[in-house]
């Protein structure tokens, strides 16, 4: 930590760079099947892999709600297992033949990560005597001090949503997600959820 302490008005910049963030949110595929390129799905079974059982829920209706808007019939998991069951392979296959879905698709967190930016101002000087004598009033010790102008934190959560056929439980494809900035759990699911789902049209997955 810098020399000193932070100031009064340096703590305030930090809380309105904090209040003014803007959410990024970035798509990437990292897995295609190419055996299921004209492949598409009309019933989805959504899962979301979480440790808060109401994020995780919101998270599956969003989803859900992404695919229906797109023409598909979907369901979120915790209605089809009813509350927070846990999420095992024998109870997804189990609830995938049960709905008649012909697609799984799984979501979890695989990372997260906090950056801090500091931009340093114009260097200043801290003087004090040494020792308490007059003699020696013109002696200083100095300290030099590096005020921050500005403080900026991003934090990123990278998400991979991975899509398998019931036919053969197979995964066949997969995209991470990253998202930076989102300024509570709710903003952050629902741009998550709009872009795995714009993404699942867009590689045609969803039959029309």
């Amino acid at each position: 930590m810098p020399i000193g302490t932070f100031r009064a008005t340096v703590l305030a910049s930090v809380l309105v760079l904090l209040a003014g963030c803007a959410t990024s949110t970035k798509v990437a595929s990292t897995y295609t099947d190419d055996a299921y390129t004209d492949v598409s799905f009309k019933n989805f079974l959504v899962i979301g892999v979480a440790g808060d059982y109401n994020s995780r829920a919101q998270f599956e209706r969003t989803v859900v709600s992404g695919l229906r808007s797109e023409g598909a019939s979907a369901s979120a998991y915790y209605t089809v297992v009813k509350g927070n069951d846990p999420i095992s392979r024998k109870a997804v296959v189990a609830a995938a033949q049960s709905g008649n879905f012909d697609a799984v698709l799984v979501t979890r967190v695989v990372g997260q990560q906090t950056n801090v930016d500091v931009e340093s101002g114009s260097a200043g000087a801290k003087a004090s005597t040494v020792g308490g004598r007059p003699i020696n009033f013109f002696r200083y010790d100095y300290e030099e001090l590096n005020e921050p102008e500005s403080i900026s934190f991003t934090t990123t959560v990278v998400l991979s949503s991975e899509l398998f056929s019931s036919a053969d439980e197979k995964m066949i494809w997969a995209v991470e997600v990253s998202n930076s900035d989102a300024p509570n759990a709710g903003v952050l699911i629902d741009d998550t959820a709009a872009s795995i789902v714009s993404r699942l049209a867009k590689d045609r997955m969803i039959a029309r």
